[in-house]
């Protein structure tokens, strides 16, 4: 019975072996896209911060002014629910550097982020300055497109696909032939990297007196780009 144990070990360990490639019969290539489509969304995020130097009180009541009127606004803008977005309220307690001569202030600060997205290009200038009218301190927008996901999908199969002809190139060199696929992963072998870029814009209260003309630029058509790296490891035959 020992010897069967013995030799039916054996044989698994034989077939593991085999199955392991060796260096000499495998290679690693790095296989990159990029895609671009035409933006059909904005996207907005809006910041809002308090402070108060005396009571925590006192700064969450100006803060749920703030959050009334962010209300309010996307209300009458007829956002609907399901474009709009939140982080929970976050407080926390700072310094104040101001003046290197007096005493350090402390001072209660209360964050919190708003995003929504709209589905018209064209409505963006109006809301833009809606916003800056209504004193919305700081807030920033950028394009972006209703088709990234199935970009993921487009890009990932095409960095792949670069990353096969390379190999393919590269074993035809070396007087070889790819034989399969045996691992995709990105550099640090975890799910593959993606890149999405888009045109950003941010404003402050300084910003308010921006030229009118600048709305003329949403007439001119902005791309959203989507790039992924990948690693590719092949058996070599």
């Amino acid at each position: 019975m020992k010897r069967l144990l013995f030799a039916l070990l054996l044989f698994a360990s034989t077939i593991a072996s085999a199955q392991m490639i060796a260096p000499e019969n495998r290679i690693v290539v790095m296989g990159e896209a990029t895609i671009e489509v035409p933006a059909d969304q904005v996207s907005f995020n809006i910041n809002l911060t308090s402070t108060d130097t005396l009571s925590l009180d006192k700064m969450y009541a100006k803060h749920k002014a703030m959050e009334a009127k962010i209300v309010r606004i996307l209300k009458d803008l007829k956002i609907p629910s399901n474009k709009i977005s939140y982080s929970l309220f976050s407080v926390g307690k700072r310094p104040s550097y101001a003046d290197k001569d007096e005493d350090r202030v402390w001072y209660f600060e209360g964050t919190q982020e708003i995003s929504f997205t709209l589905d018209s290009l064209k409505s963006y200038p109006a809301i833009r300055d809606r916003l800056i009218r209504e004193g919305v301190i700081t807030f920033g927008s950028a394009f972006t497109s209703s088709k990234v996901e199935a970009m993921k999908k487009e890009v990932l199969a095409k960095a792949v696909k670069v990353a096969s002809e390379k190999a393919e190139t590269l074993a035809k060199a070396g007087n070889r032939k790819i034989r399969r696929i045996v691992k995709i992963a990105d550099t640090d072998d975890s799910d593959p990297m993606f890149n999405n870029y888009s045109n950003n814009e941010s404003y402050a209260v300084a910003g308010a007196s921006a030229d009118r003309e600048e709305e003329n630029l949403i007439e001119i058509p902005q791309n959203i780009s989507v790039s992924a790296t990948v690693k590719v490891t092949f058996q070599l035959k």
